[in-house]
């Protein structure tokens, strides 16, 4: 059998001030939150806590209602304010429209000029892999407004083709087999003079005691 679900009382609003939520006061007289320590106290709060979140969720649902019903009418009485608003959206549309295309055909314009500056950075650090144009390089932000190539891009530049000839001047990396052959090898190198010293066979031996006692 499922438990009666508790009736909220509604809520109104009548110039901003809210009507019919003492009914919502009564409802919190007399709670107490009391210890757990039965099924039956478990029981109890749980219902109560049910009770107050209704409670708390009726307040904001009925605020956020009113607030979107003024905001209606707020737009219904003032037309002639709203319609200056969308008169300055559409303007802002428009000049940020104007400011793409410029900031696009701009772009076109100074990429030759960052071409040039990588191409004779290619030319004089010999990549084997030349550089080419990245997209944080191409930013109207780093040129000047005559076009030249404002002090910071010149230092990325630089930055970027001594790196890149670092990379290139390192020795490759040796695959996993590489490595092991390349121990192997001089594992054979190390070890190697082995086969060029006299190797004493037990017979070589008892004949070199033996020749030595004659001797004596």
């Amino acid at each position: 059998m499922s438990e009666p679900k508790t009736v909220m009382p509604l809520i109104s609003f009548e110039n901003g001030v809210a009507q019919n939520w003492n009914d919502l006061r009564a409802t919190l007289n007399g709670v107490e939150v009391t210890t757990i320590s039965s099924k039956v106290d478990a029981q109890s709060m749980a219902a109560l806590k049910k009770d107050m979140k209704q409670v708390s969720d009726l307040i904001k649902k009925s605020v956020k209602q009113n607030v979107k019903d003024y905001e209606q009418e707020l737009i219904e009485r003032n037309g002639g304010l709203f319609a200056v608003k969308d008169t300055a959206d559409s303007i802002i549309e428009d000049i940020t429209e104007e400011q793409n295309t410029w900031n696009v055909g701009r772009l076109k314009q100074l990429q030759p000029v960052l071409q040039k500056e990588i191409d004779e950075r290619n030319e004089s650090y010999q990549l084997k892999t030349p550089l080419t144009i990245k997209a944080d390089w191409l930013k109207i932000s780093n040129f000047t407004a005559t076009g030249k190539p404002t002090g910071a891009l010149t230092k990325l530049l630089n930055l970027e083709f001594v790196q890149a000839k670092a990379l290139e001047s390192e020795p490759p990396k040796l695959t996993e087999v590489q490595e092991v052959k390349k121990q192997l090898n001089m594992s054979s190198r190390k070890f190697g003079t082995i086969s060029k010293m006299t190797i004493f066979t037990p017979v070589k031996i008892s004949n070199k005691c033996f020749l030595k006692s004659l001797n004596n």
